[in-house]
């Protein structure tokens, strides 16, 4: 019994030498074992690069869309009605309203406001929809994004409607102007809510 328990030391003792003469070079350094295999992928995906960036300054008050010089030019000569809610125009599924602001003036000049936020996915997916549906629709400002428009004759008045949807990352701002040109409102707002 004595003898296993000493054979079974020595052959310890022996491979933990050997490991150690593993572990050290010649001049006594520790080394490292080169891999086996290079490292896989990782597993938690990174964000593309080309994805537009989520927008962090939606307004939060209809005073507060595009600047003071486009509002005196296109809204504030109108009545703020309503908050735009209940409408029912161009949105992805599932997207919420964050803020609608719906100005009129007589019978014939308005401008409807609606900024929503929705999942990326389902904006690409209603764009396609709506150039199906004959909107003209291609790349945002810069490059970023997707606009389309829509422009109707009025049934009742001689002026048209025009519609414009803008998308970007998580943002889908709609809005449609009658007897008025809301073109810089709307670009002043994508700058407020897009700046860098």
């Amino acid at each position: 019994m004595l003898r296993r328990t000493s054979l079974a030391l020595a052959a310890c003792a022996a491979l933990a030498l050997a490991l150690a003469a593993c572990a050290t070079d010649p001049g006594g350094s520790a080394t490292t074992p080169p891999p086996s295999h290079s490292p896989g992928p990782s597993l938690t995906p990174s964000p593309d690069p080309t994805d537009p960036p989520s927008a962090a300054n939606l307004p939060t008050d209809c005073a507060q869309v595009g600047t003071a010089a486009t509002r005196a030019a296109t809204v504030d000569q109108m009545t703020l009605q309503g908050d735009g809610v209940g409408f029912v125009r161009p949105a992805p599924q599932g997207a919420t309203l964050a803020l609608g602001c719906d100005w009129i003036q007589g019978d014939a000049t308005g401008f409807l406001l609606l900024i929503s936020t929705t999942d990326t996915a389902a904006a690409d997916a209603a764009i396609t929809d709506l150039g199906a549906q004959g909107w003209t629709c291609g790349a945002g400002p810069q490059g970023e994004g997707d606009t389309c428009t829509l422009t109707t004759p009025n049934e009742q008045f001689p002026v048209d409607t025009v519609e414009t949807v803008v998308t970007r990352g998580d943002v889908w701002i709609y809005s449609s102007a009658t007897n008025v040109d809301g073109a810089a409102l709307l670009s002043d707002l994508q700058t407020s809510i897009w700046a860098s």
